[in-house]
């Protein structure tokens, strides 16, 4: 397994709409497309107004397969334009656990 590790910075005040928006609209196409929601947090102290995924994948294959379809498909592209609305800053990491990680 691979895992990407998505943290995004909330407009302020525009928390609940982003995580109505992630749940009725990014996940059930995520999940259709086969990309598996590992875990999902609110940043409590520290930078607040974040929120970070983290998505699991197979293989860098089935990233790349994930990513190919959500180019192709229009609802994910409206649900991504969504989003955007709601975020102020994005970053992404990929991560390979070693073989000390509880997850594998």
């Amino acid at each position: 397994m691979i895992y990407v590790e998505a943290s995004f910075r909330v407009v302020p005040g525009k928390m609940k709409e982003l995580m109505e928006v992630f749940e009725k609209e990014v996940l059930p196409l995520s999940n259709r497309l086969g990309r598996k929601l590992v875990g999902q947090w609110m940043i409590s102290i520290g930078t607040l107004d974040t929120v970070v995924d983290l998505w699991g994948y197979d293989d860098l294959n089935h990233m790349q397969r994930f990513n190919e379809a959500r180019a192709k498909m229009p609802e994910f592209a409206v649900a991504s334009e969504h989003l955007r609305a709601l975020i102020a800053y994005e970053e992404t990491r990929l991560m390979v656990p070693t073989t000390l990680s509880q997850i594998k």
